[in-house]
C-alpha cells in the first residue's frame, strides 16, 4: 500500500503522534540540568552509537580531570583516548573532540558557544556543521537541550526508523535529509522544551517498542496511525 502526505497532512499526523505518545508515556521524560553549550557539545560527541551511561560517565571524567575545556583541547591527544575509552569509536571522539575545542576558541583563548544565541537556528547549525565530525544531530543538540534552548529539533537513530515506518521519511534516510525533512514540520507553535520533549518521546518508544530488529506493533500506542504496522504487521 502507497500512502501519501501533503505538508499540512504529515504536520497534522505529527501532532498526532505527538499527543499519543505524550500521552502513553505519561511523566516522560523526566527533567535534567541544562549544559552550557560548549559542555553539550562535549556530551553530544562522546554520544555517537554509545549507551548514555557510558557517555555521561566519559564526561563526568573529562570535567574531574581537567580544570576547563581550554585543558582538554590542549592535553594530550593519548590522554583524551585514555579517559575516555569505554565510548564507542573513542580513538576518532577524542580527535572530534579537540578538533571542535579549537575551532570554536575565542579571541581569550577559551572554548566558547554563547554566540549562537546571536544567529539564526539555521545559521547556527551551519557554523556548527562546517566543523568534520559535527553534524546535524550535534548541532541540534547544541542549539536545543544546552542553555541556549533553541528551535531544532534532535533526531536520532531511533527517531529516524520510526519516521521510515510511519512514512514521513524515506527509507535509508541520513540525518540530514532527516533533518531538512522533518523540521519545517515541526509546529510552529512548540517551543524549544516542547520540541526536546518530542524528541526524547520518540527515543523512548525505539528503545521499548518500535525497535530496529523487533517491532512489537501490538503494544505500540501508534499503532492504528501507522502505516507498517498496517502492512500485515511487516516493516517495509
Amino acid at each position: 500500500m502507497q500512502f501519501t502526505f501533503d505538508m499540512d497532512d504529515r504536520e497534522s499526523l505529527l501532532r498526532r503522534v505527538d499527543a499519543r505518545l505524550r500521552r502513553h508515556f505519561t511523566g516522560f521524560p523526566p527533567r535534567y540540568r541544562l549544559l552550557d553549550p560548549v559542555s553539550q557539545l562535549v556530551m553530544s560527541l562522546l554520544g555517537g552509537k554509545t549507551f548514555g551511561p557510558v557517555s555521561r560517565a566519559a564526561h563526568a571524567r573529562l570535567v574531574a580531570t581537567y580544570d576547563n575545556w581550554s585543558d582538554v583541547r590542549d592535553a594530550p591527544i593519548g590522554d583524551i583516548e585514555a579517559i575516555i575509552r569505554p565510548v564507542t569509536h573513542w580513538k576518532k571522539k577524542a580527535e572530534r573532540l579537540q578538533r571542535a575545542l579549537r575551532a570554536f576558541t575565542d579571541d581569550d583563548g577559551t572554548p566558547d558557544l554563547d554566540w549562537l544565541s546571536d544567529l539564526t537556528v539555521e545559521e547556527g547549525h551551519r557554523r556548527l556543521e562546517a566543523i568534520n565530525g559535527i553534524g546535524p544531530k550535534t548541532a541540534a543538540a547544541v542549539l536545543n537541550t544546552s542553555t541556549l534552548r533553541r528551535r531544532s529539533l534532535v533526531i536520532d537513530t531511533h527517531h529516524i526508523r520510526i519516521l521510515e515506518r510511519l512514512r514521513l521519511l524515506k527509507r535509508n534516510a541520513n540525518f540530514v535529509e532527516a533533518y531538512r525533512t522533518i523540521m519545517p514540520l515541526v509546529p510552529q507553535d512548540w517551543g524549544p522544551m516542547r520540541i526536546d520533549t518530542h524528541h526524547m518521546l520518540f527515543k523512548r518508544l525505539g528503545q521499548v517498542t518500535c525497535r530496529h530488529s523487533v517491532g512489537h506493533c501490538h503494544r505500540c500506542p501508534l499503532n492504528d496511525l501507522c502505516p507498517s504496522a498496517a502492512a500485515d504487521g511487516a516493516f517495509g
